[in-house]
């Protein structure tokens, strides 16, 4: 499936492909792990089953770079917002931010 998106979407850079690929594969690989962070920084009576696909995506994806990639929060919460901002409901920017802040919190991570 990946490469057929690669191919009709017509992406002929090789590092655009590489980061594709490694944002498929390590979400799958850590997707347990990565559920268990956003179920816990939920708010009361929320579950995950109540995220929309594109919400869930957009935080599995920062999720994935801050914890796996070690990307600077910061660099992560604001790409997937943008993207939230395109491609979900106005609600999803203040969701998302909430979610990504509290963890960022509580796993003490820092800008490097």
């Amino acid at each position: 499936m990946l490469e057929m998106f690669i191919v009709s979407q017509e992406i002929v850079d090789d590092t655009v492909k590489e980061y594709l690929s490694d944002i498929l594969f390590g979400v799958s690989r850590n997707e347990k792990e990565i559920n268990k962070l956003i179920e816990e920084n939920l708010k009361q009576n929320w579950e995950i089953d109540r995220i929309s696909k594109i919400n869930l995506s957009l935080l599995k994806i920062a999720i994935y770079e801050m914890i796996y990639q070690k990307l600077p929060y910061r660099i992560a919460i604001n790409e997937v917002v943008e993207l939230a901002k395109r491609y979900s409901d106005e609600q999803a920017q203040s969701f998302i931010n909430g979610v990504l802040a509290s963890i960022v919190k509580k796993q003490n991570l820092e800008e490097e």
